[in-house]
């Protein structure tokens, strides 16, 4: 497994999970830089294609390609494809919560806009926080405390992205955010150290809520150090 070409993918377009998924080891950081990788993959059709089929084509070789694995061929001849093969992300135990990212990564192939907070919620905790629950079912988490990362992710992904998403929606997506983490939080505690890298990244969460935010490279980078080294997200 050359994970190179994964962590290189994730450290230009996801910096929240590179850094986190930095304090994994061996192949702990593999697994999780190929699952992210993945996701990139899935974010990016829409700008990639010029109309909604071709991207619908696009989707379908992802799950031909993960049902070749499950199959017992040999894996396409894709950097992302073989590193999700040596990581195991082709097993059936995660093959509903894959098959539900990327049915929901069709969506924007369509151009549809989100006018209601109940939607966005929704689609978010499919197309973006389904990765996080199978990020720590892939370092060995129990089936509670990857749906309470689901959970908490959703919060994530309405901080980070919410707003961009749909402007309209910006005062309930930090209501709604907010009360997320205050029902999800609680099922993160006592964290074993070999999981905590699959969701650190999540402590940014409410960095990401305060408003005019900007850029914030150190105190991100010390955040979830601090995460990390407390076990607290």
């Amino acid at each position: 497994m050359t994970p190179a070409y994964c962590q290189g993918m994730v450290r230009r377009q996801d910096e929240d999970r590179w850094l986190a998924a930095g304090y994994a080891q061996g192949d702990a950081k593999r697994r999780l830089l190929a699952l992210y990788a993945f996701h990139i993959e899935l974010k990016n059709i829409p700008a990639a294609v010029s109309e909604p089929p071709l991207g619908e084509i696009r989707l379908q070789w992802w799950r031909e390609g993960l049902q070749e694995i499950r199959d017992g061929k040999r894996p396409r001849a894709h950097p992302v494809v073989e590193d999700l093969a040596a990581a195991g992300l082709a097993d059936e135990k995660f093959e509903a919560a894959i098959e539900r990212a990327i049915d929901a990564a069709a969506r924007p192939l369509y151009g549809e806009g989100f006018t209601a907070i109940d939607d966005l919620t929704d689609w978010l905790a499919a197309a973006e926080a389904t990765f996080d629950g199978i990020a720590v079912g892939l370092l060995g988490g129990d089936k509670a405390l990857c749906a309470a990362t689901a959970q908490t992710g959703t919060a994530f992904a309405l901080a980070r992205e919410g707003a961009s998403l749909a402007p309209a929606l910006a005062g309930e997506i930090t209501a709604r955010a907010r009360s997320i983490l205050n029902d999800s939080t609680a099922g993160l505690q006592n964290v074993p150290p070999d999981i905590a890298p699959a969701l650190a990244h999540l402590s940014l969460t409410r960095r990401y809520l305060r408003p005019q935010r900007g850029p914030f490279p150190l105190s991100k980078r010390l955040r979830i150090f601090a995460s990390i080294a407390r076990g607290r997200f």
